[in-house]
């Protein structure tokens, strides 16, 4: 692989990494966004912890992150490969970002922002169903996951490569590996404090 490649891989690493949740949380209102809520460093957190506006700010950057990854790789004429691959770095560093300890966030906006561009139809379908499944059932982790669900389903029946369909499948690991993390720390800080 290209130097240029490298480096594309490495930066859309370090986009990522940019902790926003934690900044805007401290600029805002002070607080470490680790310490608050669920300890999540995302979107979801901050803005049920912090306020709206800066839940908003954090879901706008982070998107934006992702996003910027994809379009610095097509920029630079890598392959579309390539930038898929960029998408997942960004994802990785925001998921275990090296500015916070490796204690980043789940992904989710980041995510969201890599499939806007390469799939915008199908994703504003995804988010309709999540929109519908969140006024029916008002859990959150659920209406995602059956969003999910559907937007890879629906990848197949429009005309995408096995492998483009496949992608998306290939980004929910990191969303569950970061739950899972998640659920043994919190287990364990139980366990110490018994």
């Amino acid at each position: 692989m290209a130097v240029q490649s490298w480096a594309v891989l490495i930066g859309s690493f370090l986009l990522g990494a940019i902790p926003s949740a934690y900044l805007i949380a401290r600029v805002t209102a002070g607080v470490d966004i680790r310490t608050v809520g669920d300890g999540n460093v995302g979107a979801r957190n901050v803005y049920m912890s912090v306020g709206r506006w800066a839940g908003v700010a954090v879901a706008v950057f982070d998107i934006g992150k992702g996003a910027a990854a994809v379009v610095m790789a097509r920029a630079l004429g890598e392959s579309e490969g390539l930038a898929r691959a960029a998408g997942l770095a960004a994802v990785l560093g925001h998921d275990f970002t090296p500015f916070l300890n490796f204690h980043g966030g789940q992904g989710m906006a980041a995510i969201l922002g890599i499939f806007a561009l390469f799939y915008p139809w199908e994703l504003a379908a995804a988010l309709f169903v999540a929109a519908v499944v969140w006024v029916i059932a008002h859990h959150w982790d659920l209406s995602w996951f059956v969003a999910f669900g559907f937007f890879a389903a629906s990848l197949w029946f429009t005309g995408h490569t096995v492998a483009e369909a496949l992608y998306p499948v290939f980004m929910l690991p990191t969303i569950g590996l970061k739950k899972a993390l998640q659920v043994w720390q919190a287990y364990r800080a139980a366990a110490v404090h018994q």
